[in-house]
């Protein structure tokens, strides 16, 4: 299970700008909340961006996908990562392959998945993209997205001279990379166990070209690793309205209701027990910090009346709402 960054959701949803689409329809069947445009929370379920992705697929053309996301690219997401790229390296006069190897450190960041690293194949240095193989629609789409932003990622590195000349790729099939003119050069090489561009020495000790950041190097918080701490982080976003089912949870996550419970249990915790304790959290938060009835927030915690909600707060809490909400004034 890997957590997104909200920001990085956003910009996937942004590709939809120029392709007619229902906003609310998308959202809902991106398995993504309806706040998501002026929300608090900061990370998402991964699989969000993988449903974005297939449907970006689905509703364009071939070329227009691949110009769509090649400009998206160019002009917000890689420029966004380089930013912080130079605030991490500045004053040391970087080379290619430093900058390459600070952008693979930062990656896990925004994405807990996340793992792009320079690697030594056959003799040569190449550029990889580890990711686990899937059948499923959304794969393609990804790796050919993976495929236009590492290449533009290295256009902005190295300058106009940068043409790649060798790339492997995962899918069995290399015809749909080529749709655009920077890759229908390349010589692809299919059914390979990662994504890779294959990097000539002399390039990755040339110096990056970075614009200079006066900001300084936040590498932020990093997404934590454990099960349970991922997944209260990628699910709490959906916890707004009270307890999420389970069977909610797994299509929301993409995995087997039995596989959250088994990975909940490691940890030695149930689903029951974590949702309760964060739809508790959820019910604090509101308490101390707005002015809604008791029985606004019961319903919006999905309670049937705030008798329930009372009945079950007293119970955790050892004290009504009231009294919880008078305390912390």
């Amino acid at each position: 299970m890997t957590a997104v960054k909200r920001e990085d959701v956003m910009f996937f949803l942004s590709l939809f700008k120029d392709v007619e689409h229902e906003s609310y329809a998308l959202l809902r069947d991106a398995g993504i909340p309806n706040d998501v445009f002026n929300a608090t929370y900061t990370h998402l379920p991964e699989n969000t961006i993988k449903n974005l992705i297939a449907r970006l697929g689905e509703q364009t053309c071939k070329e227009d996908f691949a110009v769509n996301v090649w400009l998206a690219c160019k002009q917000a997401y890689v420029p966004r990562f380089l930013q912080q790229v130079a605030a991490c390296l500045q004053s040391t006069n970087p080379t290619v392959k430093q900058a390459i190897d600070t952008f693979g450190e930062l990656l896990p960041l925004a994405s807990s998945g996340g793992k792009v690293s320079l690697q030594q194949a056959g003799g040569k240095s190449w550029l990889v993209r580890e990711k686990a193989f899937s059948d499923e629609a959304w794969f393609m789409y990804a790796e050919w997205f993976s495929v236009i932003f590492l290449n533009e990622l290295l256009a902005s590195l190295i300058g106009d001279e940068w043409q790649a000349k060798e790339i492997g790729i995962q899918h069995h099939d290399a015809t749909d990379f080529q749709f655009l003119p920077q890759l229908r050069d390349v010589q692809f090489y299919t059914t390979r166990p990662v994504t890779a561009i294959l990097l000539p020495d002399d390039v990755l000790n040339q110096p990056a070209q970075l614009k200079e950041s006066s900001e300084g190097c936040d590498l932020g918080d990093a997404i934590p690793s454990s099960f349970l701490a991922v997944f209260k982080l990628v699910i709490s976003p959906y916890l707004s309205t009270g307890k999420l089912p389970i069977k909610w949870a797994a299509q929301i996550l993409n995995l087997n209701v039995r596989t959250i419970q088994r990975r909940l249990d490691i940890e030695g915790v149930t689903y029951s027990d974590v949702i309760e304790q964060m739809v508790l959290e959820h019910a604090l938060t509101m308490l101390k910090t707005s002015s809604h009835p008791i029985t606004a927030i019961a319903i919006k915690l999905g309670y049937s009346d705030s008798a329930h909600f009372t009945r079950a707060f007293k119970r955790q809490m050892k004290m009504t709402p009231s009294q919880y909400r008078k305390l912390h004034r």
